[in-house]
């Protein structure tokens, strides 16, 4: 097995392990008068039946025995670098240039805070009864990106840094050119961080706006670096 599919198998083996475990730390759901706008929404939420995992009653497989669990090929091996309470609904991760893992834990999903739903379409996209103000305006979230670092080099990371907290709705985060560059629809945020420590400096500019928010599975999502360095 070449070097890009063991390195993509490790990978998919981490995002998978972490998104299969829930806990009671991410935000819990919100009432229905809370966030619908109208009656007619409100009917329709109480109505609607989930499926799959909205209702499956099972209870979250501990780590080492959801490990073990895993089948994977003979020349692979994998390890279990980060759990529960460390980490919860991880949405997004990827590594800057010392090695540190950067992950977006999307606590906040499925909606918005501040928002109320004024209705709902064939395809379960939803219209809000306002566009949320830029962080740090508005209402504080529960996202949040948080840096991993494995300091004595065991394969275990065992040092945790929360570099921005209070977003809302955030699903991408990536560095480089001095900032830390942030997808919180329908806002691109760049907070600046010149000597590269993961800590903004400053409150966050508002790079891009206008990503759509109807449906908080398929918001604008992994920032990547562009062969133009850009």
């Amino acid at each position: 097995m070449n070097l890009k599919k063991k390195l993509f198998y490790s990978l998919f083996f981490l995002i998978a392990g972490l998104q299969a475990c829930n806990t009671d730390q991410q935000s819990k759901a919100p009432e229905i008068k809370d966030i619908a706008a109208n009656d007619d929404v409100a009917r329709y939420m109480e109505a609607f039946k989930g499926l799959g995992a909205l209702t499956d009653s099972t209870q979250p497989t501990q780590p080492q025995k959801a490990l073990s669990n895993f089948r994977i090929p003979d020349d692979l091996s994998m390890d279990l670098v980060l759990s529960e309470p460390d980490i919860v609904q991880p949405v997004e991760l990827s590594f800057d240039h010392r090695g540190r893992l950067w992950v977006v834990q999307y606590h906040q999903y499925p909606y918005p805070l501040g928002l109320k739903v004024t209705s709902v379409d064939n395809f379960l996209r939803v219209h809000f009864d306002k566009v949320p103000v830029a962080p740090p305006g508005g209402l504080t979230g529960a996202d949040k990106i948080s840096i991993f670092e494995d300091t004595d080099g065991n394969g275990t990371y065992d040092k945790s840094t929360d570099a921005i907290k209070g977003l809302n709705i955030a699903t991408s985060v990536l560095t480089g050119r001095g900032k830390i560059w942030v997808l919180n629809p329908p806002y691109l945020l760049s907070y600046d961080d010149p000597d590269a420590d993961g800590i903004p400096d400053k409150e966050p500019e508002v790079h891009l706006s206008g990503f759509g928010l109807e449906d908080t599975h398929a918001v604008a999502n992994s920032l990547r670096w562009g062969p133009d360095g850009w």
